[in-house]
């Protein structure tokens, strides 16, 4: 499956879902978009190698924190969190908000994908028997298939916005890709609220969300979800086409 792909099956999965999840309605337009974009514009980041998350840096300066946190403050909804997950690496942003948006994207997707870790290995208690049991196994499963099928797309996403920090590319080429990095991490940061949920949703068999398992990924999905918000918010708000 490639972009494009994943783009149209989460637009069709979106009309589905729409007339009872009124919250996914904006989403579902921004994919729309997506989806055409995707079908006509040619990707100008694969000859890039894949991304990772951005390297600690040596103790930050007084400025050099002062900049973080004016740039978390102003365009974070989450501006403690924002800067207390960036701090280690402020010295390397040199005063580019760009930057920032960047390492803030490579951190969210590292914790995705090592939360889509742990979901794979998360089973049942002893205590849970019977149709609690099957019914956490279902979701479990269910979390860890949202969760992969957007992971497989991280690198391609991150390599997109290390294009958009360069400042090369035209004009159209700079808003598709900072377009299809916005549906991306969107689509990650909705893995987390759909599988928190569905552990949540009322008439669960056994009440999977007050079972150990069932805390354990509604934490690990608040804390994903969180990431990728300020990652998404930075992208927005910090990185011009």
């Amino acid at each position: 499956m490639d972009l494009g792909q994943f783009v149209s099956t989460k637009v069709v999965s979106s009309i589905f879902t729409m007339a009872s999840s009124p919250s996914l309605a904006l989403s579902f337009l921004v994919l729309l978009v997506l989806a055409t974009f995707t079908t006509t514009t040619v990707l100008a980041t694969n000859n890039l190698p894949p991304s990772s998350a951005p390297a600690l840096s040596p103790a930050s300066s007084a400025a050099a924190k002062e900049f973080l946190r004016a740039t978390c403050t102003s365009k974070s909804e989450l501006p403690e969190l924002c800067f207390d997950i960036l701090l280690p690496y402020a010295s390397s942003f040199n005063g580019s908000q760009g930057k920032v948006a960047r390492a803030s994207a490579a951190i969210a997707i590292e914790r995705h994908g090592g939360l889509l870790d742990e979901l794979r290995g998360l089973k049942p208690g002893p205590g849970d028997v019977g149709t609690e049991r099957r019914m956490l196994v279902m979701l479990l499963s269910d979390c860890v298939r949202d969760f992969d099928a957007t992971y497989m797309f991280a690198d391609e996403t991150l390599a997109r916005i290390d294009f958009l920090v360069s400042g090369r590319g035209s004009e159209e080429q700079r808003a598709s890709d900072k377009l299809r990095a916005n549906v991306w991490l969107t689509s990650a940061m909705d893995s987390g609220v759909s599988c928190t949920d569905w552990f949540n949703e009322e008439g669960s068999h056994g009440r999977p969300a007050s079972s150990p398992v069932g805390k354990k990924v509604i934490a690990g999905c608040a804390t994903a979800t969180h990431y990728m918000s300020i990652a998404l918010e930075l992208l927005v708000n910090c990185i011009t086409t």
